[in-house]
């Protein structure tokens, strides 16, 4: 039985919805394929609604933008429409969803984004505004939401690739939105990792003696905070060289490592401490330490599953082996 508050709340979601005129273009470029018009209509219908559920309307935004792209590429109103795409994932990062939904949000516009790019082909002149309106928009999001960018596994740098790849044969490609993208980009980068205990100087500190650290400097080099802050230090040199909106500077940018090549390091450590014990057989231990860093620290939580599966193998493997030893004894 329904209780009499449970009925007022349900009452103040009901509401008659009509499509917002500004959906219109939507609806003419997708016209050509009439059994998507009730299906796009829900759609519409559920952007239009005052209380909206930004999961549905993600995951529905996806399907349009990537799914009936060519719609858009052969329409003169295309370009149009895919600029209220982008800002429907725009919308859905903004809003109060939770952080699963927002993050899926900035997945698929990065996505999006790529698609146009990508099989935009010679149209790609026509869709520029709409590339270069996204990249401000996500540079101009604050530190939390932008993160979000940063840890997408459809990456800024892959992107930028992309505009370098597909735009060489335009006369006057201006890389300015994209370049100014970068370079916050690589400065969240940098700064998040710098912001990270040094993980050298820990597993230093949780592994204890080590005979020979040369093998470790090796190892670590590349995610120690004296890389990192070299790289941080050319960023900033990119950032004042003149001509911003230049092809020169976006490939310079494109030489430095992205925040998904860190995590690959990273990825990477455990099974190098096992190869670096030649000696007194602790580098399974070396490892399981190493791999519980890993699940400690947010900015790798995009390996914590292959990380947690790795930490049960590692300890099946010492516990097995100290099974042996205490037989053999």
């Amino acid at each position: 039985m329904k209780s009499k508050a449970l009925e007022i709340n349900l009452e103040c979601y009901r509401v008659d919805v009509a499509i917002e005129d500004k959906y219109a273009i939507l609806q003419e470029v997708m016209s050509k394929y009439y059994g998507l018009r009730d299906g796009l209509n829900t759609f519409l219908k559920e952007l239009s609604h005052p209380y909206k559920n930004w999961e549905f309307i993600v995951r529905e935004a996806r399907n349009y933008s990537l799914n009936y792209f060519h719609l858009l590429k052969n329409h003169p109103k295309g370009p149009d429409a895919a600029t209220l795409l982008a800002n429907i994932f725009n919308n859905a990062i903004l809003s109060e969803s939770k952080v699963e939904v927002r993050a899926d949000a900035v997945d698929n516009l990065l996505l999006f984004l790529q698609k146009i790019i990508k099989d935009s082909g010679r149209d790609i002149k026509r869709f520029i505004p709409v590339i270069d309106s996204s990249f401000d928009s996500i540079r101009n999001y604050k530190k939390d939401s932008f993160f979000l960018f940063v840890k997408s596994f459809y990456q800024i740098k892959r992107l930028a690739k992309a505009i370098l790849n597909h735009t060489h044969e335009l006369t006057s490609a201006d890389y300015q939105a994209i370049n100014l993208l970068l370079l916050k980009y690589f400065k969240h980068t940098y700064s998040y990792w710098l912001s990270e205990e040094d993980p050298f100087d820990w597993f230093k500190n949780e592994a204890g003696d080590i005979d020979d650290k040369e093998p470790f400097d090796e190892i670590f080099k590349y995610i120690s905070h004296k890389q990192i802050n070299k790289w941080q230090s050319m960023t900033g040199k990119i950032a004042l060289q003149k001509g911003i909106d230049s092809k020169k500077i976006l490939q310079n940018l494109l030489e430095l490592p992205a925040y998904s090549q860190i995590v690959e390091i990273y990825k990477e450590i455990p099974q190098r401490l096992v190869e670096a014990d030649t000696k007194n057989g602790k580098g399974n231990l070396w490892k399981l330490i190493f791999l519980f860093h890993i699940m400690k620290t947010p900015g790798l939580s995009i390996i914590y599953e292959e990380a947690l599966r790795d930490i049960n193998r590692t300890l099946s493997w010492l516990i097995e082996h100290e099974k042996a030893g205490i037989s053999a004894n």
